[in-house]
């Protein structure tokens, strides 16, 4: 973990820990004329930098936990003989695939260069450091306690995850209600854990309890107008995890491109993607970003924009969007999808029907927003529509039909949506 001084004073803050290539290494892939994912991952540095500015100067736990005690009694800790280890009373064991990953994880996170330093006769010198008392019996492991059963599943929006976290003489002792809090508990204790110049580990006598302010905690990530490499997406999850971040909103296609490949739809991506193979995300892509977003307490909500954002679709997805019409003949150019054709929703529920299974979550974002009128209003099957319906000169209302006739065909995919607000005009 690195230190960095700010205005409030000396914190540590997780999305710059030292990893083998770090969020400013983040390979150059850059679509056509766009921003490199260099450029995307930077941005999303410097806002972690910014947050630094509203941080208060104490215990080097980010964010600042609801309750936090720590006093000038320090251990000095040994990677040797350190181990992350199942209380007795756990409701779950060895052989929960979240857990036994996070301990081999935060291991390294925590002896940050451990493997670095270590040498084959290995010495930790106790070097004074001024007004610092010296506990009496060093942790030799931290022993994690949850109270209730399940590793096999998904974090949601109703997911636990606050803890308690106890450093003192002896083992250090964490207890969560779930694997998800004991995961936030775990990136507490590994941010607690700090290296003097002798390269000695210490953590100071500390006792947190925790919670989340926010239930959904969570960052976007728009791969459709800035293709971003998996190991970028990888690596944002990792920081995200740092900073106890639980949503992951990917916001994988929409105008510029369509890299989602769909096994139903191929012709989505192999037309509609920058590259139709460097540039897309296979469905095994896809399931390996859930499953590290999943070991590491986050969930991911896709979003698939409509019936704006989908001049990609079209490419694809013939006589799906609306022909635009200039005065009675058509334009060449392409408007929304097109409310009028039934076509057009039985093509959604069979994407929409594929998506809800290979994305796990239960919530699909469907965007609505920021749907331009002009080319329903001036292609005549969209006005004999109008007015067959009803709607008159209003478009609002031939917007929310569609909204509204969408998510039903849905019905089959137990899962719920969630669209911008600013399509119910």
């Amino acid at each position: 973990m690195t230190r960095f001084q700010g205005s409030t004073g000396s914190v540590f803050i997780g999305p710059f820990r030292e990893t083998p290539q770090s969020l400013w290494e983040v390979p150059l892939v850059s679509s056509p004329g766009k921003i490199s994912s260099s450029g995307v991952s930077f941005c999303l540095s410097c806002v972690f930098l910014l947050l630094l500015r509203c941080v208060p100067g104490a215990q080097g736990v980010w964010p600042m936990p609801q309750r936090v005690v720590q006093s000038e009694v320090r251990y000095p800790l040994s990677p040797h003989d350190f181990t992350f280890q199942y209380g007795k009373e756990s409701a779950v064991q060895q052989g929960c695939a979240v857990l036994d990953v996070a301990f081999k994880r935060y291991f390294s996170l925590t002896f940050t260069g451990y493997a670095n330093v270590r040498t084959g006769t290995e010495k930790h010198k106790v070097s004074p450091y001024g007004g610092h008392r010296f506990g009496t019996a060093p942790p030799t492991g931290l022993v994690v306690t949850v109270k209730e059963p399940g590793c096999d599943g998904y974090p949601d929006l109703d997911s636990k995850e606050n803890y308690n976290l106890t450093v003192a003489d002896g083992p250090g002792v964490l207890i969560a209600d779930s694997v998800w809090g004991a995961l936030r508990g775990l990136e507490t204790f590994s941010q607690l854990v700090y290296q003097d110049d002798d390269n000695t580990y210490y953590v100071n006598k500390t006792e947190v309890q925790d919670y989340p302010r926010f239930q959904y905690r969570g960052l976007l990530l728009d791969t459709s107008r800035h293709y971003l490499p998996l190991s970028a997406i990888l690596k944002t999850l990792d920081a995200m995890a740092y900073s106890k971040f639980n949503v992951f909103h990917w916001h994988i296609v929409d105008d510029p491109s369509f890299p989602y490949q769909s096994p139903t739809f191929p012709e989505l991506s192999n037309k509609g993607a920058y590259h139709p193979q460097t540039h897309i995300y296979t469905v095994t892509d896809v399931k390996r970003v859930i499953e590290h977003a999943r070991l590491r307490g986050i969930r991911v909500v896709p979003e698939f924009d409509t019936p704006g954002h989908t001049q990609s679709w079209g490419k694809g997805q013939l006589g799906l969007l609306t022909p635009c019409y200039k005065g009675s003949v058509p334009s060449g150019s392409f408007g929304p999808v097109n409310p009028a054709l039934n076509s057009s929703y039985q093509f959604m529920s069979t994407l929409f029907k594929e998506v809800s299974v290979v994305f796990p979550d239960s919530y699909i974002h469907l965007g609505g927003d920021e749907v331009d009128f002009t080319c329903w209003q001036s292609n005549p099957d969209i006005q004999i529509f109008m007015a067959k319906m009803g709607f008159g000169t209003d478009y609002r209302k031939l917007e929310s039909y569609y909204i509204e006739k969408c998510p039903r065909t849905r019905s089959c995919m137990c899962g719920r949506v969630i669209q911008h607000s600013t399509s119910m005009r």
